[in-house]
């Protein structure tokens, strides 16, 4: 197994990340797999002068919690808990647990219960909400590092290899956020207006639609002041910025040519019409079922156009897990956006990436060929 240079994360993440001084207070939560990695963290914020509470979360018990604890309990922070949070600046965590969760061994009143995340916008649970909360009452800087889910356990259950994948999720950490964040700030500028977008690409894709003045969703790898008074939540590896726009204003084809991943199948090749801003018709060389379940199954505004992105981290690749940060790739979504800003409601999302694509905001080219001009 290839080594990753854990000390350079960690040194990369008290630099931009969260930058620490010394007399900080630094909590370290990690799950049992990752331990390694949560002592560097540890260490480096030691040495530089911080104050380091590190506690683990073993997966055999959070998963009994989970099936036989009464569902009340699951929704409490315990006390301990948000003394600790109150006591804190800084709050990094590690994502898990090690192996998926098997949704079919969770009685579904049980589902909303859970939370990994710790973060509103991706977990619906009380715990969450009340983290939330505390979070932003004591303007806590909040971490979480996403490339620990890159287990065995989860390639295996995803189709890929493992080596590759956990090498590029470290890898997608390793980058200068510093710039990213610059790009990212550029860009978000531009799609904050309400002026209209057009994306073409050699693959097929040739669609517009118009932005809505809404509220920009950036994923530049640090968790500034502004984040911890919001209480939300940055994840690495990061580097993307997306916008809900005008859910009606969508016409025309998307040619996905990066495949989607929909839990351990492929869809290749997804073309969609859209219309209105609904979808009318589609296609896939391989998977089609699969998009087709989603719009059979889903409920609300599952068909709806809803968000489009751009990726800007030059150490990721497309076909794993974080197409959506590739640099140069352009994602667009359907379905519930609510958590971004947007007014559709529905019972999921759908999104993937395309590439090579000329992107005119306003009439100005910010992208040629996938090559950002920003």
């Amino acid at each position: 197994m290839a080594v990753v240079d854990y000390a350079a994360l960690a040194r990369g993440i008290f630099d931009v990340s969260v930058p620490l001084r010394a007399g900080r207070r630094v909590w370290i939560e990690s799950w049992d797999h990752s331990l390694d990695l949560a002592s560097r963290l540890a260490w480096e914020a030691r040495r530089r002068g911080s104050h380091v509470h590190l506690t683990v979360r073993p997966e055999e018990l959070w998963l009994r919690a989970v099936l036989e604890l009464p569902v009340r309990s699951l929704g409490a922070v315990p006390p301990q808990a948000a003394a600790a949070l109150g006591e804190t600046n800084a709050y990094i965590f590690t994502l898990g647990p090690r192996t998926p969760l098997s949704w079919n061994r969770i009685p579904e009143e049980r589902r909303r219960a859970i939370s990994i995340w710790l973060d509103t916008r991706y977990d619906r649970s009380a715990f969450a909400e009340r983290w939330s909360v505390l979070a932003k009452a004591h303007r806590v800087r909040m971490l979480g590092i996403e490339a620990t889910l890159a287990t065995p356990e989860r390639a295996s259950a995803l189709g890929l290899g493992y080596q590759e994948w956990r090498e590029l999720m470290f890898g997608g950490c390793l980058v200068d956020y510093r710039s990213i964040a610059r790009r990212a700030r550029s860009l978000a500028a531009l799609l904050s207006r309400s002026d209209d977008v057009e994306i073409t690409t050699p693959h097929g894709t040739a669609v517009r639609f118009s932005l809505g003045h809404r509220p920009v969703e950036v994923s530049d790898g640090i968790a500034s002041q502004a984040k911890a008074v919001a209480g939300r939540v940055t994840y690495l590896p990061a580097g993307a910025v997306e916008v809900t726009a005008l859910e009606d204003s969508a016409e025309g084809a998307v040619v996905f040519d990066a495949p989607v991943l929909v839990g351990s199948r492929r869809v290749e090749g997804l073309t969609v019409r859209l219309e209105g801003g609904g979808v009318t018709r589609f296609t896939a060389k391989e998977g089609k079922e699969s998009f087709r379940r989603y719009l059979r199954e889903g409920t609300g505004d599952v068909d709806r156009f809803a968000f489009f992105g751009l990726g800007l981290n030059p150490n990721l690749r497309y076909g794993f897990t974080q197409d959506d940060k590739v640099l140069g790739g352009v994602t667009v979504g359907l379905g519930d956006n609510t958590g971004k800003g947007g007014r559709n409601r529905a019972s999921g999302e759908w999104w993937a990436s395309i590439a090579r694509a000329t992107v005119k905001i306003g009439g100005r080219t910010i992208m040629a060929d996938g090559k950002l001009r920003l």
